[in-house]
């Protein structure tokens, strides 16, 4: 277990490095560019996004090395479950369709108004 816990460490180390590493490359590679006049440097060069990708992975994989998940569950015991209620939005409002007020209505009546 504790080459598992010295291990997570090293691992998202590593993909921060590279990830700290790929872009002091990409701004070298850029100041390079301008200092050559090459025409096109909008884009990284592959080495760098290969390093950007393989540093995301490291810690990525670190990160999930935390050991097994954990199950959530709720507090109170089995009571709670049987006295629970739903909360459950009106049919009529959602969080798609919330109702905002606005100085549309203001405007048209003032349109109205004009014309």
């Amino acid at each position: 277990m504790a080459g598992i816990l010295s291990a997570k460490p090293t691992i998202t180390a590593t993909g921060v490095l590279l990830i700290l590493h790929s872009t002091y490359s990409c701004l070298h590679y850029r100041s390079l560019a301008m200092a050559a006049d090459l025409p096109d440097t909008s884009s990284p060069p592959l080495d760098v996004v290969i390093e950007v990708f393989l540093g995301f992975f490291f810690c990525l994989v670190g990160q999930l090395m935390c050991g097994p998940f954990h199950e959530v569950r709720m507090s109170g015991g089995p009571s709670v479950k049987r006295n629970r209620v739903e909360i459950v939005a009106p049919a009529f409002r959602s969080r798609d369709f919330d109702l905002f007020t606005t100085r549309g209505k203001a405007l048209s009546v003032a349109r109205r108004a004009a014309h």
